[in-house]
């Protein structure tokens, strides 16, 4: 529970309580200059959450902040973050993937040094709560992690509906990025026609909607290698978690 606060005090006793973690003060500093603002209308799936896709704002809802369980407001913000920092302009399967490795690694970096956090993030883990579903939900993916990525990954892919993958559009432009490019409006038929053969619609789409010069190369550079280089990081935080536990 806490206290009620202003943004500016909000940001800054949840950024004290990720900062053990040095996921936590990597993305501190990658969103330093994103936008903090009160969320005016109602309706916000989180207390804290990310508008604005390409230009992200991490928008607070004041009233409600206070009233989360234990561990889920530090969680939420995170989560923020790493959302943040990918700022996918559409919903893909590779984003979602590394906002919740990180999201994860934030709160199990952290929670090895931090008692109270170490028993939510526990408590979630062998009872999730809807009250607390960031929380639940990054130690399922750290559960599911360290059995093997994989599992991790896939749980997340298999759940994802309709998100495209940034390596099938990636594929797309390494073959037909001029006529992609070349393209007036997205498909709206069922089918999108490239040199004569039919794709998915959704993928023509997705491929329309990311076809600015630049855009895949800066997705792919702030996707930053979650799912090779981000393994053994995250693996050995999670092992010394799971010590932390044990030593209390």
């Amino acid at each position: 529970m806490l206290p009620a606060a202003t943004i500016a005090s909000l940001s800054a006793l949840l950024a004290t309580a990720l900062s053990p973690s040095l996921q936590g003060r990597r993305l501190l500093a990658a969103d330093f200059d994103v936008p903090r603002r009160e969320a005016h209308v109602s309706g916000l799936p989180l207390a804290i959450d990310v508008r604005g896709g390409a230009s992200p704002e991490i928008v607070f809802d004041l009233e409600r902040v206070p009233s989360l369980p234990p561990g889920e407001a530090a969680a939420e913000y995170a989560r923020a973050l790493a959302e943040a920092e990918i700022a996918a302009p559409i919903p893909l399967v590779e984003a979602e993937q590394a906002a919740r490795q990180w999201t994860a690694q934030v709160l199990v970096e952290a929670a090895a040094s931090d008692a109270a956090l170490s028993k939510a993030l526990r408590g979630a883990e062998l009872k999730p709560s809807r009250s607390a579903p960031v929380l639940a939900g990054a130690a399922a993916f750290a559960a599911r992690f360290e059995r093997d990525p994989k599992d991790a990954y896939w749980s997340v892919e298999s759940s994802s509906g309709a998100l495209s993958r940034l390596t099938d559009i990636e594929d797309q432009f390494a073959l037909r990025a001029a006529e992609l490019r070349a393209l007036s409006e997205p498909p709206a038929d069922p089918y999108g026609v490239l040199s004569g053969r039919r794709y998915p619609a959704a993928l023509v789409r997705a491929c329309w909607r990311l076809r600015a010069p630049g855009v895949l190369e800066r997705l792919r550079e702030a996707l930053g290698s979650y799912d090779t280089v981000g393994v053994v990081p995250f693996a050995e935080s999670i092992k010394r978690w799971r010590k932390s536990l044990v030593a209390r």
